[in-house]
């Protein structure tokens, strides 16, 4: 215990150090960076809007480090929302974008799930402690990763339980947590319990020497994610916008990264030859990419546009780039074939089921190391593909679009393997219940 005691303190000296050494340049990012200013100063614990906090009053700190997490936290949100009413929810996020998604998945004209939105503090002792002065949490949940020494030493000192859910370890987080270990600062010790997704990351943590008793199998939360419904009037207004008609065929790539344009590109350039109605949507991880995407795709003579330069009577182009962000779940409906980005380019992968929950056929590349679990389960269900190569995902595609028999079976198959796998999110709550982190009496 000592040893842990003494490595967080040369912890906060290199981060307070680090911070001093920056500290110049701060008003410079401030001023010249749009994406930084927008958070600079609530990272540094100067958030805005946080109401005092009522006697008798429990709070709850959920937090989410980006997009991918903050979707995950949804059904997680709902569902606690809906057995502990009387708390008021505090939920942060680390990425400018992932903050934008939850101010669109929580704060609607359907629902207001949360009491209050800001950043998540940047890991130094003053801007943990400032922003926590100002929540007073009774407990705070961490969705999938995000685990910082600061944060977790600070939320220790004042007894406030901190439970990770959701979480996995990838083999390079593994790594990196042994070699705290191996330097006597286990700090993700002082989590107070950790909901595993699976037995393979239950026995990662075990390896890194906690106690048993802190680890639960719970499942994957992505499972009980709500599925995403349009009425046909909504399905016929996306389909005008994009020019889709009763013969037209869609192809959609989401969450792409750089390189993978590329091989979209060259396979949609076969692809067309053999099916002459084939329309593509390509959702770019960083939507900012897409204006200089869609010059590339025009420089290789193939009609591109931006979906926020369509109109109503429809795009008329072979390939249309999504430039927002928060739509790419709405649009997997209309798909035939999706395609999961960040797996032909060794980026981990993102989440399959958002297209498969449409019950959408889904290929992806060698890379889903982040969706291990969730990808072998699609694989081995029938619902998904994974190629290896250029050739491989042309093939793929191409048997696909042209056997409707295949489509629909592939389709089927993805959207069983939600009735199969659904009930993390009950389990959770069930597993904070049991280890009184909240009660059935509050």
């Amino acid at each position: 215990m000592m040893a842990k005691i003494k490595m967080i303190f040369v912890y906060k000296l290199a981060i307070d150090i680090l911070f001093i050494v920056s500290l110049p340049f701060l008003p410079l990012v401030y001023l010249f960076s749009k994406k930084r200013r927008a958070n600079l100063l609530a990272r540094f614990g100067f958030q805005k809007g946080i109401p005092a906090k009522k006697i008798q009053e429990k709070r709850i700190w959920i937090h989410a480090l980006s997009v991918g997490e903050v979707k995950s936290s949804f059904a997680f949100v709902k569902a606690f929302k809906k057995a502990y009413p009387q708390w008021r929810i505090f939920f942060t996020a680390s990425t400018i974008t992932g903050f934008q998604i939850a101010g669109q998945q929580f704060r609607d004209d359907n629902h207001n799930m949360i009491d209050h939105l800001g950043y998540f503090p940047f890991d130094l002792g003053a801007a943990v402690r400032k922003t926590a002065s100002k929540i007073v949490p009774d407990a705070v949940v961490l969705v999938e990763t995000d685990l910082w020494p600061n944060f977790l030493y600070e939320m220790n000192k004042k007894n406030i339980p901190v439970v990770l859910i959701n979480a996995r370890l990838s083999k390079k987080t593994l790594k990196g947590y042994l070699f705290f270990k191996r330097i006597g600062f286990p700090f993700y010790a002082w989590l107070t319990h950790i909901m595993v997704q699976s037995q393979m990351d239950c026995s990662s943590f075990e390896t890194l020497g906690l106690a048993k008793n802190t680890l639960s199998i719970t499942g994957n939360i992505k499972f009980d994610q709500p599925v995403t419904k349009h009425d046909q009037h909504a399905l016929e207004e996306l389909k005008k916008l994009f020019g889709i008609k009763e013969e037209t065929k869609v192809l959609i790539a989401g969450s792409t990264h750089e390189g993978e344009e590329k091989l979209l590109l060259t396979i949609y350039k076969a692809l067309i030859k053999k099916n002459p109605t084939l329309f593509m949507i390509i959702a770019p991880r960083n939507p900012a990419r897409s204006k200089s995407l869609v010059s590339d795709f025009i420089f290789f003579d193939v009609q591109a546009q931006l979906m926020s330069d369509l109109d109503s009577a429809g795009s008329g182009k072979q390939v249309v780039f999504i430039d927002s962000i928060g739509l790419l779940s709405q649009l997997y409906a209309l798909c035939d074939v999706a395609f999961i980005g960040g797996s032909m380019v060794c980026k981990g992968g993102h989440n399959p089921l958002e297209a498969a929950v449409f019950s959408k056929p889904v290929i992806f590349g060698s890379d889903m190391s982040d969706f291990l679990e969730i990808s072998k389960c699609l694989i081995d269900h029938g619902g998904a593909k994974q190629v290896m190569s250029q050739e491989d995902l042309e093939k793929q595609f191409g048997d696909i679009l042209t056997d409707t028999g295949l489509q629909k079976d592939m389709g089927k198959k993805c959207g069983e393997v939600f009735f199969l796998n659904s009930g993390a999110v009950q389990r959770i709550i069930e597993t904070m219940e049991h280890f009184c982190i909240v009660k059935t009496t509050d």
